[in-house]
């Protein structure tokens, strides 16, 4: 098994679980990212991941996850189970020897992202974040414009990802599986705000509990330097202006249109009193690059850039978000049945 440092021509991943996202986050890039196959799929329902798998050529399904974990010719694990699950099934893959890529939100809390740091540093294994965007080359590009003084002296940054009315069946209203839009949408503006501006400060939130889910949440943030931070997520919006960001400063505005998933219409557009420049964001999917950087972490020993450490500090900044806004932090799931999901 290829482990960080080692030089291999390739590697094999196994998924965890038969969610929807993996066609968009994992197989499509698979088909065009070099040193990379996806072997295997597992599932709670055998006859579910069957399906998965014949309807998008996954060469193998095996009976259980842990079917996944032991099997020798697999190299790393792919888990997209709801949050709650992630620090579970990610001890589980590290005690076996696996790399992981593991989707967003990280875990249910901080201090479980911090007990997978530990292991994970422990282990020597790579432990990746799926927070996709991160490594498209829009956010590399706003970083220059914030740092270029272009907009003068910067004093507010806010961030949304709002959705429109969230299906009621949707695991993200079960608080117990790590719902809430905090979770599930709002540790992209808190990641994005955190690139961008730093380590903040949790000044106050406001959240619409429905059945102590979060089903939106305000929350204001101080960041180094003065800047003023806003965070908004909801899964039950009424603006269809889901996904910007918006950088004020005393010489200009920066909007940015699909921040999170710039290859969908994403637009930076620059707007100084000399004039306004717009920038397209690249077509190419943020996650052909994600899996890029995770197969050159694994296969070449490449730095991570959203490891499980950059993950617990941006955990504790939701935590106190919840925390500001009268709510608990989510707590995770062990469950006694290690198939669940």
């Amino acid at each position: 098994m290829p482990r960080p440092g080692d030089q291999a021509p390739g590697f094999t991943i196994g998924v965890l679980g038969a969610a929807k996202i993996v066609k968009e986050a994992l197989l499509a890039p698979a088909a065009i990212v070099d040193g990379v196959e996806v072997d295997a799929i597992a599932a709670r329902n055998v006859g579910r991941a069957e399906a998965y798998a014949a309807e998008h050529g996954i060469a193998r399904v095996l009976p259980s996850y842990e079917h996944v974990l032991d099997d020798p010719g697999i190299d790393a694990v792919y888990l997209p189970a709801p949050s709650a699950l992630h620090g579970y099934w990610m001890r589980r893959a590290l005690d076996a020897g696996k790399h992981v890529l593991c989707e967003k939100p990280f875990t249910a809390n901080a201090g479980e992202s911090a007990e997978i740091a530990e292991l994970a540093e422990d282990t020597g294994l790579v432990v990746m974040e799926a927070f996709h965007s991160r490594h498209h080359p829009m956010w590399t590009r706003l970083t220059e414009i914030v740092g270029s003084g272009a907009l003068g002296e910067i004093h507010e940054a806010s961030a949304r990802f709002c959705v429109t009315h969230l299906d009621a069946g949707a695991i993200q209203w079960q608080r117990e599986l790590g719902g809430g839009a905090l979770l599930d949408l709002g540790c992209y503006p808190v990641h994005l705000l955190r690139f961008l501006f730093g380590e903040p400060r949790v000044t106050a939130a406001r959240a619409r509990d429905i059945d102590g889910v979060d089903a939106s949440m305000k929350a204001e943030l101080a960041f180094p330097g003065s800047v003023s931070g806003h965070v908004e997520a909801s899964m039950w919006a009424e603006d269809a202006r889901g996904a910007e960001l918006r950088v004020t400063g005393s010489a200009g505005v920066l909007h940015v249109r699909m921040p999170y998933h710039p290859h969908f219409h994403g637009l930076i557009t620059l707007t100084t009193e000399e004039e306004v420049l717009t920038e397209p964001g690249n077509p190419r999917t943020t996650y052909s690059f994600q899996l890029e950087r995770f197969r050159d972490a694994v296969r070449d020993g490449a730095p991570v850039v959203t490891d499980a450490r950059e993950a617990t500090a941006r955990m504790h900044v939701i935590d106190a978000i919840y925390r500001a806004a009268g709510m608990q932090p989510r707590e995770p799931l062990n469950p006694e049945n290690p198939s669940a999901t």
